[in-house]
């Protein structure tokens, strides 16, 4: 059985695209397989097909990365989170929006709550749980986003 790294995140703006595709990249070139919805579904514009493709990936996920940017999270993410939850997929959030949007960290309760780990952009540092890493505003969060995939991954692929 294929498992990857399953990417949830908003992909509605030219901006969102870009970010998606970019941090795809980098996960790949550190040797993970990347399962990116809005690659996977491109094309499809059958909302029950796109609902069963999201499914598919998810179901072969060994691990989900989700972005949490935005006043609220993108609710189909929140779902992603919720169905990875559910099924015991390990769930890493990272959040490059210094705004904060819930009750705990800046974070939906029960977002923050179904990740082991949350890389969190934050101008409010406090002497975080251990399961969260703070981001300086502007900081490259790429090398600390692969030390915690690479402490929670069965999804990184072995280069040989």
């Amino acid at each position: 059985m294929t498992s990857w790294l399953y990417f949830a995140a908003p992909l509605f703006t030219q901006a969102e695209i870009v970010f998606n595709k970019r941090l795809a990249d980098q996960l790949e070139a550190a040797g993970y397989d990347v399962y990116l919805p809005q690659q996977q579904c491109a094309g499809t514009t059958d909302p029950t097909e796109l609902f069963n493709i999201c499914i598919r990936g998810l179901d072969n996920a060994s691990m989900v990365l989700v972005i949490l940017d935005g006043t609220d999270a993108d609710s189909g993410s929140c779902f992603e989170i919720g169905y990875a939850f559910a099924k015991g997929i390990p769930i890493v959030g990272l959040r490059t929006d210094f705004r904060g949007s819930g009750e705990h960290m800046g974070v939906n309760l029960m977002l923050s709550n179904s990740c082991q780990h949350l890389l969190l952009t934050t101008a409010n540092v406090n002497s975080p749980p251990a399961n969260v890493t703070y981001l300086e505003m502007g900081e490259d969060f790429t090398p600390k986003l692969l030390d915690v995939l690479s402490s929670l991954s069965a999804a990184q692929t072995t280069c040989s």
